[in-house]
């Protein structure tokens, strides 16, 4: 059995395509039941999300099976085959698995290190278990996938840094404040800069939001989603002291925050420590209140320099996570090999069993005088010599390279035991050759 792993992400594809291509998630159990009645594929899993649609196939016939996921491909987009190969890429085995294990470390992600891959990854194999499409092989594999994942962001620095401004942001209110529960956070504007913000800190213990925005309405509908409270842009003063955390992202033209404003609001603080987020262009936040003491103000180009440097960061990280992934995949890969052998060996150990009896049943003829525990000897004794004669043999079976060295050694231990061959025939002509 071989392991294909078949798909497009979005570097390979427009989002135009990839928006064809995705797939319900009520649609998927069909899609797999589909897939696995195809004459060449076993068993097959499905990831769909908005910057990758990927297959897994486990299959005896590689060619066919990456056709077939073609043929879907090209039925679900709507187009000429020809037109969404271009696009498609196609791995078998070793580079399966290699992928499978990038793609859920998040090492192949359009944000490198981003953690919400791998969840997604989990959830294509349990779609793929309810669907009764993944058998011993994938469970195998995708076991092996999350340890790899896993591997790669508890032992090494691929998801430590921030790589978007939101998260960027969180990074650094926990530098001025360490933990953030409890810390109340005022949104400056209702769009979805200031949603995302709010989201990533409501994610990390703020749990009190203030949403000031030039039109009430709107700042109620976002305070609603996280419980919080909407105010104007006029009642501002009358609330900032109340604010840990100012994030302000509208389109004004001129500066919505002034000085004499926020020095208004750290007297009443007791000068504890506030952390301004200005990520609006042009800027929202009079860049003099960086001067005012206990006033944290960062910009947006502020935030894209540490993004940057996070991301080189994470590009460092990839190399030693790439190690980590390579050793867990050659685990599974020795794994597999052995799958391929089990069967040789079984024949071997069976047909050199059937042999030592057939042969103990014609030395028992000249055993007549002999003793049970002579008898019981000799018995011990034909079992050890088979035991030791197969040893370095079936070792040798069990820890196949693979690559086509191991599948030569296979064929060369096929050829010399005669495993294709019947019991009866070989029998029959060692007898001839024997009495010759």
């Amino acid at each position: 059995m071989r392991i294909c792993h078949v798909g497009l992400n979005h570097r390979t594809t427009p989002v135009e395509l990839r928006e064809r291509l995705a797939v319900n998630e009520t649609d998927i159990p069909q899609v797999l039941q589909n897939m696995i009645a195809h004459p060449s594929i076993r068993e097959a899993a499905l990831l769909s999300t908005c910057n990758r649609v990927e297959m897994t196939i486990v299959t005896h016939d590689p060619d066919a099976a990456i056709a077939a996921s073609h043929e879907w491909f090209a039925q679900k987009a709507g187009v000429e085959l020809d037109t969404v190969r271009e696009h498609l890429y196609s791995f078998t085995t070793d580079n399966a698995i290699r992928h499978l294990f990038s793609v859920a470390s998040g090492l192949d992600s359009l944000v490198l290190g981003e953690p919400q891959i791998l969840g997604q990854v989990k959830t294509s194999y349990e779609q793929a278990l309810a669907a009764n499409t993944a058998g011993h092989i994938l469970h195998r594999l995708y076991q092996s996938t999350f340890s790899a994942a896993k591997r790669a962001r508890s032992e090494t620095g691929i998801g430590k840094q921030a790589v978007n401004i939101s998260s960027c942001a969180v990074e650094l209110a926990k530098r001025i404040f360490g933990d953030l529960t409890g810390k109340t956070v005022m949104l400056i504007g209702a769009g979805e800069m200031a949603e995302l913000a709010a989201r990533h800190l409501r994610g990390n213990g703020c749990t009190n939001i203030l949403v000031a925005n030039r039109t009430l309405e709107r700042a109620k509908n976002l305070a609603i989603e996280f419980d919080g409270h909407a105010l104007t842009l006029e009642q501002l003063p009358e609330y900032l002291d109340s604010a840990d955390i100012v994030v302000s992202s509208t389109g004004a033209s001129t500066y919505v925050l002034l000085p004499e404003i926020v020095q208004k609001a750290m007297q009443k603080r007791a000068v504890k420590p506030m952390f301004f987020v200005d990520i609006a262009v042009p800027r929202d936040i009079d860049p003099r209140i960086a001067d005012i003491e206990g006033a944290y103000l960062y910009d947006i180009d502020d935030l894209q320099q540490v993004v940057q440097g996070n991301q080189e960061q994470r590009k460092k990280e990839s190399e030693q996570a790439q190690s980590l992934l390579e050793e867990e995949a050659n685990a599974l890969l020795s794994w597999l090999k052995s799958l391929e052998s089990v069967p040789l060996i079984r024949a071997i150990q069976e047909q050199s069993e059937m042999m030592r009896k057939d042969e103990l049943e014609k030395a028992q003829r000249y055993m007549k005088g002999f003793s049970d525990e002579e008898q019981a000897l000799i018995e011990r004794f034909s079992r050890s010599l088979m035991k030791r004669f197969l040893h370095s043999t079936l070792r040798t079976l069990k820890t196949l390279p693979d690559d086509i060295e191991g599948d030569l050694l296979m064929g060369a231990a096929g050829r010399l035991f005669d495993t294709d061959q019947p019991l009866a025939k070989q029998t029959k002509e060692s007898d001839e050759q024997t009495s010759g």
